[in-house]
């Protein structure tokens, strides 16, 4: 199913894998990268077949402006926008707030005004087609306490802010939701998969790890054929046996 596709961030854990799934469904997928070399190795790796629809951008800008700008290259080079979809961003949280809490709470704001801001440039070009989807990737709140990357406090303001804006885009038909991602194997030979899953059995019993490419693949195959108008301010979870909170 072609669509065309717009990814705000490239973490090495999700993103990729959901950008080659993107294309290897068929869509035209763009990509916003930190500086030129980090867009061109992703380059390298994306298969000759699919590069002619793959389109990275680079330049993380954080003002109004520069966001909005790098939308409309995306939308203008792909032809259209129809999804915009938020990558996964997990920090240690608590680290940060003792170690600075004013600072803790100015970089949430600000990650916080970057998804808004993303948002509303990518609505406008979804609202004069009266189609869209816009997507904010997580990472569950309950996987902290397991040693995961997660970011709770940020999770949680993401959430309001999705259920804002499916509200207010509604009458364009522009569908907005979040995916919470469970747990999943970690890709590093370091950590003790029996005592992992030991940690996970709050979930389920001797709970399946799946790869983060995975959980890629069955959230994009799911995005993709989701009906629009009918789902929409809603958190989808993949993992087994997590809370429906975060």
């Amino acid at each position: 199913m072609s669509r065309a596709v717009l990814l705000t961030k490239a973490d090495p854990l999700f993103m990729g894998h959901i950008l080659t799934e993107l294309l290897e469904q068929g869509c035209s997928t763009a990509m916003v990268f930190a500086e030129p070399g980090e867009a061109g190795s992703c380059m390298d790796r994306v298969p000759e077949r699919h590069r002619e629809r793959f389109f990275p951008l680079w330049g993380r800008p954080t003002d109004e402006e520069g966001i909005r700008a790098v939308v409309d290259q995306a939308a203008s080079r792909m032809g259209r926008l129809d999804v915009l979809i938020h990558g996964v961003e997990a920090w240690d949280e608590e680290a940060g707030y003792d170690l600075d809490p004013l600072e803790f709470g100015l970089n949430t704001a600000a990650e916080l005004r970057n998804r808004f801001l993303y948002s509303r440039a990518a609505a406008a070009h979804m609202a004069r087609a009266k189609s869209g989807q816009i997507w904010f990737l997580l990472l569950a709140d309950s996987l902290y306490s397991a040693g995961y990357p997660s970011s709770p406090v940020l999770n949680q303001g993401t959430i309001g802010l999705m259920k804002t804006l499916a509200k207010e885009l509604s009458p364009f038909r522009v569908a907005v939701n979040a995916v919470t991602y469970g747990y999943y194997a970690v890709p590093d030979e370091r950590v003790d998969k029996k005592e992992l899953r030991q940690r996970l059995e709050i979930h389920a019993l001797k709970p399946y790890l799946p790869a983060p490419q995975e959980m890629a693949a069955a959230s994009v195959d799911w995005l993709l054929r989701v009906p629009e108008r009918l789902v929409s301010g809603q958190n989808i979870h993949f993992g087994a046996g997590l809370d429906t909170g975060v």
